[in-house]
């Protein structure tokens, strides 16, 4: 029997305020990716890190989060509920089997079992499709055929959000100003990308992570590692983890509120982002003496002016799912198999149309959708 990821989320909330720092950012990120496994840094994929800015782990004091269940429902009910969930997610629902795969050869993606099939573990970055234009750039050809770069103009910065290498604006540096190659947004999903260039960004991905696997002399079985966008049917499946979709129409989310405290030595960090321009102090005096109201899906609700951003958010944000996926639902929707349709809603879209069940059209890139791969391992013949 497999370890399903989902049951280390009781340890992952209780220590939460030790533990954040596993996660990457912006000012701390891995020695290796965490989509394809290949090294980063010198002679390889090395991207622009802001080192010394502000750490998105930070943003919200983890000591002050205090939950709340608006469905108050009785010990019996979640004992119920709880036996329900177990039974669903060891229960599989397709024809194949990954009980033959030691261990999980997959970068940054959990198991999950009713499909037999790993998912991301986040969204896809921009960090990972700067990597993945990367190593397509080194034939110049391919890189221009495919036309991999994204819609950087799907978001809009503000002019203090322009990222100056450290320097000041008056030392002449021309800034980088967009979204997609800001320093900042390194683990933000990525936007403005078509269905094309998302399959185009799987293929590539299944050849790399298969090549990464098969050459390890660690690696004892030769596998082929297949990324794909998940279905529409598959979305579900891993969006509603294990619970009824009809009755919690946003999973484990369905129903919880939450009061935090957002972290003070932000408010440079904030200053810069917020749609409404507030002066550093301002923000600081606002942080120290406000306690936000919400929930936990990034979806579009009302926020103090001071969480009120012009993009969408780090993809490490929020508490992931029974399966442990974060932002599965909101933040951005996103793209399955099937062209137009993406799932989850997103940080423009209101809760009530970001059931699981839901579905977001799109005819082009928006700075609304993104997406996360599945991906199919079995052994090589």
């Amino acid at each position: 029997m497999r370890n399903y990821s989902f049951l280390l989320l009781i340890v992952i909330n209780v220590f939460s305020v030790s533990c954040y720092y596993r996660y990457p950012s912006s000012v701390r990120g891995t020695v290796v990716s965490t989509t394809t496994g290949y090294p980063i840094g010198y002679g390889y994929f090395d991207p622009e890190y802001n080192y010394g800015g502000f750490n998105e782990n930070e943003l919200i004091i983890e000591g002050s989060k205090k939950w709340s269940d608006t469905l108050n429902l009785t010990k019996k009910e979640r004992k119920a509920q709880s036996k329900a969930q177990w039974t669903t997610i060891q229960k599989v629902i397709v024809g194949r089997s990954l009980d033959s795969i030691k261990g999980n050869p997959v970068p940054g993606a959990v198991y999950i079992g009713p499909l037999q099939l790993y998912a991301d573990e986040t969204e896809v970055a921009n960090i990972h499709w700067q990597e993945f234009m990367y190593y397509i750039n080194r034939d110049s050809v391919l890189f221009h055929e495919l036309n991999l770069l994204p819609d950087t103009s799907v978001i809009k910065l503000n002019k203090s959000d322009y990222y100056y290498y450290g320097l000041s604006p008056a030392e002449g540096i021309k800034p980088i100003t967009s979204y997609f190659y800001h320093p900042e947004y390194l683990y933000y999903p990525v936007v403005g990308v078509s269905h094309e260039q998302a399959v185009a960004y799987c293929k590539w991905r299944s050849k790399v992570v298969t090549a990464q696997h098969n050459t390890n002399q660690k690696s004892k079985q030769k596998l082929k590692i297949n990324y794909r966008l998940p279905t529409e049917q598959e979305w579900e499946v891993i969006a509603a983890g294990g619970l009824d979709k009809k009755k919690l129409p946003f999973s484990s989310y369905t129903g919880l509120n939450v009061r935090y405290k957002v972290n003070p030595k932000a408010a440079s960090f904030i200053a810069k982002k917020t749609v409404e321009p507030k002066s550093v102090a301002q923000i600081e005096q606002d942080l120290k003496e406000t306690e936000v109201h919400d929930q936990p899906l990034n979806v579009k609700r009302p926020l103090p002016y001071f969480l009120q951003f012009r993009t969408p958010a780090y993809v490490y944000s929020g508490i992931p799912n029974d399966y442990g996926l974060f932002n599965i639902l909101g933040n951005v929707a996103e793209m399955v198999a099937e062209k137009g349709i993406a799932k989850g809603g997103s940080w423009k879209d209101e809760l009530s149309n970001s059931k699981i069940t839901d579905s977001q059209l799109y005819t082009s890139p928006s700075d609304k959708v993104g997406f996360r791969c599945v991906c199919e391992v079995e052994l090589m013949k």
